[in-house]
């Protein structure tokens, strides 16, 4: 696989095209409803799962732990120990800390989790790329 080099200026299109690209159809079932109402809600492990498959493991780790809610969260770690968390809001919006300092090293999840990761990876990758090439015909 070939990643994308990890600079702040590609850490910034790449996190912007990940936020903008979250959607239901993105999310199991059961987080639908609170999803409605807490938009970043369910969706951690695909936006950080994408963030490392754009940039990979030289470049960062995927984190995860489980929350005050018994659910597990997930987030990136650089190579710096910067935390980066894309989700974040589902937290900080209803006065509640993401569990960042419980943080362990993790894989990614498989099955429809990983499908629902690559969804969102294709969608990023196609519209970070800029369309180019793919709609032009040759003469």
């Amino acid at each position: 696989m070939e990643y994308i080099e990890y600079t702040p200026e590609n850490l910034n299109k790449i996190s912007n095209l990940i936020v903008n690209n979250l959607s239901l159809e993105l999310l199991p079932k059961k987080w639908y409803q609170r999803n409605l109402t807490n938009p970043k809600f369910g969706h951690c492990h695909n936006a950080s799962g994408c963030l490392y498959k754009v940039f990979g493991p030289k470049s960062v780790s995927l984190q995860r732990a489980i929350d005050d809610e018994g659910i597990y969260h997930w987030w990136i770690k650089d190579k710096s120990g910067m935390i980066i968390d894309l989700t974040v809001e589902q937290y900080t919006s209803t006065g509640r800390l993401p569990p960042h300092d419980k943080g362990e090293k993790a894989g990614l999840l498989g099955f429809e989790y990983k499908n629902r990761v690559m969804k969102l990876y294709d969608k990023v990758m196609f519209e970070y790329k800029g369309n180019l090439n793919i709609f032009e015909l040759s003469e």
